[in-house]
């Protein structure tokens, strides 16, 4: 039988820490960045969109500048996002100042045309791999080979624990996936108290395991997603 290559990706994000999911979306978002600037800075059609996008959002855009070695390619792309928005201020340039931008209903009118046109590009191929993923996920959750990963591993975090609920239509299934979630956030529950209790100031007894140590972290990304892995992202009802 011939997997999808997201099925491959998961199985293999399995084997690391964290939601499997979210650092498929880190890849994806690292490898996509690159090869925007790399591939397509100069290309006329990128830089269409990045003028009708006036860049992307603020996470990506400023991500754009830690990717060194590609200041060239950042340049080229906001230098178009520039053009546009100057080209955006003259275009009434024909009209008298009282007229034009600077009357009434030029004032009114320019902050609507300024206004991003489309969305984020590098969101919207993100949003891409982040169904697929989901999908790929619900429907492969049978697979012993997915179920045998999975047991090991991290799980998945909240907001694509409920993503993959969503989209599974087997009963039993989704009984087996919530059932071995759940073993996983007990297991952090507890490292959670282990924490707080071998925190406290008068503690004498055995040190924080590793586990323990970081477990107020794995909290946050276990309710939450990783770090910036779902930002700007839309999350379905």
């Amino acid at each position: 039988m011939a997997y999808p290559q997201a099925y491959v990706d998961l199985l293999e994000r399995l084997n690391r820490r964290g939601c499997a999911i979210c650092g498929l979306l880190h890849a994806a978002e690292n490898q996509y960045i690159d090869s925007l600037l790399y591939e397509y800075s100069n290309d006329p059609d990128v830089q269409q969109k990045f003028r009708r996008g006036r860049g992307l959002c603020n996470h990506h855009s400023w991500l754009l500048t830690h990717h060194h070695g590609y200041a060239l390619g950042v340049s080229i792309l906001f230098e178009a996002v520039l053009d546009e928005v100057i080209d955006l201020l003259d275009s009434d340039s024909s009209a008298s100042p009282v007229g034009g931008w600077f009357g009434s209903k030029g004032l009114a009118r320019l902050p609507d045309k300024l206004e991003t046109e489309t969305p984020c590009l590098a969101c919207a191929s993100l949003c891409k791999s982040e169904t697929q993923y989901v999908e790929t996920f619900a429907t492969y959750w049978n697979d012993p080979a997915l179920q045998n990963a999975y047991q090991p591993s991290s799980g998945l975090c909240l907001p694509h624990f409920r993503d993959v609920l969503r989209r599974m239509t087997d009963a039993n299934a989704r009984a087996r996936l919530i059932e071995v979630q759940r073993e996983k956030w007990e297991t952090l529950r507890s490292e959670l108290n282990q924490f707080q209790i071998k925190s406290a100031f008068n503690y004498v007894g055995e040190p924080l395991s590793v586990a323990e140590a970081d477990s107020w972290r794995r909290a946050v990304a276990s309710m939450t997603g990783d770090e910036h892995a779902l930002l700007s992202l839309p999350r379905p009802r």
